[in-house]
C-alpha cells in the first residue's frame, strides 16, 4: 500500500512541467516518449520523498537523543527486529517502483493506431517489428533507418529494394500517424535518439532493430547520436521533419520525380560515354 502511496503521489505530482528543464528530459511529443517522461518523472519524485524521509528522520533521532547539560545521552538498544520496521517499506517501495517500471517499459513498446488525423497507410505496409506488439488496425507506416559513418539514411515505403525513395539526414513523417522505425547499420553500433519521439535504440550491423512514434504535432523535431561510433559521432545527427498527411505525400511524390530524373540523367551520360559505334 504504501509503495501504491508513493508512486500514487508521486502520479499526481507530474503535472510536471511540460518543457525540458534541467532536473528533465525533453517534452514528449509522441504516446511512447510521454510514458518515458512520466516514469523518469515518478522515480525522481520518490528518490526525492525518499530523501527528504531520511533527513527527517535523522534529525528527529539527533534531537531526540542528544546529549543536554546536565544529563548523558539517553540509551538506545533494539533487537533485530528493529531493523523490520524501516526495512518493509522501503522493500515495499522497491518492489513497487520495479513493478510500475515494467508497466511502463510494457506500455511504452504498445505501439498504438494511427490517430483521425493520420495517414491511412496501405495495409501491406503494416508489419511485424521486433520486439514490439502491433494491433492490426494500427495502419503503420514503414521504414528502414540506416546508420553509417555518420549519417543516416531513411528508405520509405514503395519501391523495390535497393531502388526505393530515401532521404539522407532529415526523416519526413506525416502527423498523427503510427511510424514503424526498422533500424539497421552497415558498419558500427549507432544510436537513434529523437528524446521528443522515444528511447533510445542501437542500430546494429546485420540486425533489424525496431521502434515506433508518433508524432502528435507538427514541426522539426532534433536528435543526436549518444553512442561512440568513431571521431565524428558527435556530428551524426537526425532530424525528424512532421507534416500533414498532404505534405508528405507531396514530398514523396516530389522526390520520386527528383530520383528519376537523376536516374534519367546518370543513364543518359552513360550512354554518351559508349564507345564508337556502339548502340546508347
Amino acid at each position: 500500500m504504501l509503495s501504491l502511496a508513493l508512486v500514487g503521489t508521486a502520479s499526481a505530482l507530474l503535472a510536471a512541467p511540460a518543457a525540458a528543464s534541467i532536473l528533465g528530459p525533453t517534452a514528449g511529443h509522441s504516446p511512447n516518449a510521454d510514458d518515458i517522461r512520466t516514469a523518469y518523472w515518478v522515480a525522481i519524485v520518490i528518490a526525492a520523498l525518499l530523501i527528504v524521509a531520511v533527513h527527517v528522520f535523522l534529525i528527529a533521532a539527533l534531537v531526540r537523543f542528544r546529549a543536554r547539560r546536565g544529563r548523558s545521552p539517553r540509551p538506545f538498544t533494539a533487537g533485530a527486529r528493529a531493523f523490520v520496521r524501516p526495512a518493509a517499506p522501503l522493500v515495499a517501495i522497491a518492489v513497487g517502483l520495479f513493478v510500475f517500471g515494467i508497466v511502463m517499459m510494457t506500455k511504452a513498446r504498445e505501439v498504438q493506431a494511427t490517430g483521425s488525423e493520420g495517414l491511412g497507410a496501405d495495409s501491406d505496409l503494416v508489419a511485424q517489428v521486433n520486439g514490439l506488439s502491433i494491433p492490426p488496425e494500427s495502419k503503420a507506416l514503414n521504414i528502414n533507418v540506416i546508420g553509417q559513418r555518420w549519417l543516416w539514411r531513411f528508405e520509405y515505403p514503395g519501391g523495390r529494394p535497393g531502388d526505393r525513395i530515401f532521404s539522407y539526414g532529415e526523416l519526413v513523417v506525416p502527423v498523427d500517424t503510427t511510424v514503424l522505425l526498422h533500424l539497421t547499420s552497415t558498419d558500427v553500433t549507432h544510436r537513434w535518439f529523437i528524446p521528443a519521439l522515444g528511447g533510445q535504440v542501437d542500430a546494429l550491423p546485420g540486425q533489424d532493430v525496431g521502434t515506433w512514434f508518433r508524432a502528435d504535432e507538427v514541426g522539426t523535431y532534433h536528435g543526436q547520436s549518444t553512442s561512440f561510433s568513431g571521431s565524428a559521432f558527435a556530428a551524426m545527427r537526425a532530424w525528424v521533419r512532421v507534416v500533414t498527411p498532404q505534405a508528405y505525400q507531396q514530398f514523396i511524390d516530389r522526390k520520386r520525380e527528383q530520383l528519376s530524373a537523376a536516374q534519367d540523367y546518370v543513364a543518359k551520360k552513360l550512354g554518351e560515354g559508349t564507345a564508337p559505334g556502339a548502340t546508347p
